[in-house]
Parts: C-alpha cells; structure tokens; sequence
C-alpha cells in the first residue's frame, strides 16, 4: 500500500519516527509529509532514512527534502492509497474541516481521493472543545477515519484524553482501511469467540489449557479487516484488537452468558475458543491445603457453548466451528460437524503441543460436501486472513444457491 504520513506540530510526532518504520517493515511504501511545526519536533532526514522514501514539506527553501516543488500537492494526493495524519492537531483537523489549505499537507488533504485516516493529539482541554469535536465530526461525516486519543499523562503534565494512539493500534487501523471489503461480511455482525475458559478450583489454583487465544484474536482482525463488524468473547490474557467490541470472560458459563446476550443480532458465529469441557463440582472458597494421603477433585460438565448456540439458530444464520484434536483428526471434526449442526469445522492437529502460542499452523476445512484443501502452514495472521477469503467464497456459493432455488 502507498501511504502518505502526515506529520503536525506536537510532541507526539516522535512516535510517528516509529509508526513510519513499522510500515516500512510491513511492505508498505510511506511518504512523509511535516508541516513547519512538525518539523520542529522531528527531522526529514530521519523519516527519510526510515521509509528510504522522499520526506516532504510546506517551506520552499528547504530544498534537500523538497522533491519537486511543482504541482507536488497533487502528485502526492494521486500517489496515496491512504493519507494519514499523525499526530494531527487541532489545526489540521479544523483547516481541513473547513476546506482550508495553507501548506503542503492540508493541500494534499484536500485534493486526495484517498481514504483519510486521523490520529489527534493534543490537550485534553483542546481535544474536549466543542469546535474540535464539531470538526472532528464534520470530518467522519466525510467518510473519514480515526485512532481515537488515549487517556493518561499528557505533555503538559495533565491528566485526561488527548494522548496519541499507540502506534500499534495505528497500524492495525492502517491495516483495516487499507483492506478490500469482502460483499459476503461487509457489514455484517459476526460474533466471534477466542481464548481459554478458566474454572476456578479454589482461589489461586485454575482448571484450563493451554490456548493463548493468539487464533481467535488474529480471526477477529481478520473479519474486522473486510468489513465485518465484529463482537469478540474473549478469554485469556491477550489484548483485544483495537475496533473490536470485546468483552472478557473467564469462565464457561460466563462465556455463554456474553454469547447468548449477542447472538441474535449475529449474522453468524465463529467457534474459536478453547472451553475447558469440566469445572470443579465444588469450587473451595478458600486455598486448598497439601494434606497427608491421596486426594481427589470431582468434576462436572461445562456447558457445550457451540451446540448450544448452533441449536438455537436461525435459518439465515452460519456456524463456523473448530476441531482441536491429537488423534484421528478428520474423523472426530466429521463427527463434530454433524452432531452439533455446524456449517463447516476447521481441524487442528494438536498433537505434541503444536499449535499453540505463536507458531505456524495447518487448518483443514471440512464442510458436508468433503474436505477441502488444507490452509497453511502459515503464521497465524496470514492464516485468519485465508480462513476468511475461503469462509467468504463459501458463503457466496451458498448465496448463489439460494437464489437460483428462489428464481423460477
């Protein structure tokens, strides 16, 4: 992707050093853009050694980092993919709101065709005034984005909402305006589940595995990238995708609870947390003591979150299941598939620990037509992002279907 990085006057533009190497590193060509404030905060020459691109900026005489002077605003507005701003300040935000183009940046911003995407950063007194926020609006009304501010210690040593982004949630914003969406999930609720369920033994002491949820979270991205509006259920301690709704749980039974809340309005569900099948019968309520002789824990069943969702679905509804197994594989997701109604269950072999945590991983889908061709190795982003072109074709075949059924 071709990325334009503007870069405004503030103490947070030293960050924007960093968001520009992360894209680099990603294959992503950056243009920077800094206006006379930004580059008082940070040099061309570094951005320029970051991107190895040309840095750009509003003062003519600075001729070493100004490529072409000539009609440049609009060379660079047809170049850009996608215009970023960061950190972008109140100024910038209420130029380019009211049509106003005083340098090379809001110039750009205002010729682009591209999507716009802004990171604000400033003082929370600033951020808070209703003008920004009448800006701020006009310009999501115009289709653009944002990377809403954090909250924290501010540079004026205040405490409140203004702080920039962290670069990483820019990224993954970059990351989603930047992807083609998908006509099967655009729009679309998706529900999603991830992680491990813990059930509690005694105060300190858990009953879990060994999931981190690392899969179900990069699913999650994935079907945010192409459109879908996506409600997580996470369990485990990852953080959650920035533009995610996220809700944490710990338990099975709250996890059920977070699912059924929001399945109704779903368009479909997909199964990807690791639910610990049993739970004490008796949770202790104080830690439990070593004591002389042998010991036992009696066990129950935790509730089976997918069957009980895929029984209570509509007919409009899908349910994309998992099949993490160490043995017999294809034959157990077969018998998973059929008894719990799914549309379609991805298997996962397990066996000796592989799988979990941060290495590549193999999925093989199978519907009631057969098995299809297994998706990777790969690592598990790129592997969510294949999942869901492969479940996105499936639902566009099952689409064609039925209007050839509905058509005389």
């Amino acid at each position: 992707m071709q990325i334009i990085l503007g870069i405004t006057g503030g103490v947070a533009a030293y960050k924007s050093a960093e968001l520009a190497r992360l894209l680099a590193n990603q294959g992503h060509r950056v243009r920077c853009i800094l206006t006379e404030a930004g580059a008082r905060f940070i040099t061309p020459l570094t951005l320029t050694s970051l991107t190895g691109e040309p840095c750009y900026g509003s003062n003519p005489d600075q001729g070493e980092w100004r490529a072409n002077p000539s009609i440049e605003h609009i060379e660079l507005a047809r170049w850009a993919d996608l215009v970023v701003v960061a950190p972008a300040t109140a100024n910038m935000l209420g130029k380019t709101a009211n049509g106003l183009a005083t340098d090379l940046l809001s110039t750009v911003l205002l010729a682009t065709r591209a999507q716009v995407l802004w990171a604000p950063a400033m003082n929370s007194g600033m951020w808070e005034n209703p003008a920004v926020q009448a800006n701020m609006a006009r310009l999501l009304s115009f289709g653009h984005g944002i990377v809403e501010p954090g909250e924290g210690v501010l540079a004026c040593g205040e405490e409140g909402t203004g702080k920039l982004a962290d670069v990483a949630s820019i990224a993954e914003a970059i990351r989603f305006h930047g992807t083609p969406k998908l006509r099967s999930l655009n729009g679309r609720k998706v529900l999603i589940t991830s992680g491990p369920t813990r059930e509690d033994l005694d105060p300190v002491r858990t009953l879990t595995n060994r999931s981190t949820g690392a899969m179900g979270i990069e699913l999650a991205r994935a079907f945010r990238d192409v459109g879908a509006r996506v409600q997580l259920v996470l369990g485990g301690d990852l953080p959650a995708p920035w533009g995610v709704e996220t809700v944490r749980v710990r338990s099975a039974q709250q996890m059920l609870q977070a699912c059924e809340a929001r399945w109704a309005d779903s368009a479909g569900l997909v199964a990807a947390a690791a639910v610990a099948d049993q739970r004490p019968e008796a949770p202790a309520p104080e830690k439990v003591k070593k004591v002389q002789g042998p010991e036992s824990l009696a066990l129950v069943r935790t509730p089976d979150i997918l069957a009980t969702l895929s029984s209570s679905r509509r007919s409009d509804q899908w349910v994309l299941g998992f099949a993490a197994e160490s043995q017999n594989h294809l034959e157990q997701a077969l018998s998973k598939l059929k008894a719990k109604g799914l549309d379609a269950v991805l298997v996962n072999d397990v066996q000796g620990g592989r799988a979990f945590g941060a290495q590549v991983n193999t999925l093989t889908p199978l519907t009631h037509q057969g098995q299809h061709p297994s998706l990777g190795p790969l690592s598990k982003d790129r592997l969510a992002q294949e999942v869901v072109q492969w479940w996105a074709r499936q639902l566009e075949i099952r689409e064609n279907a039925q209007l050839q059924v509905i058509q005389p």
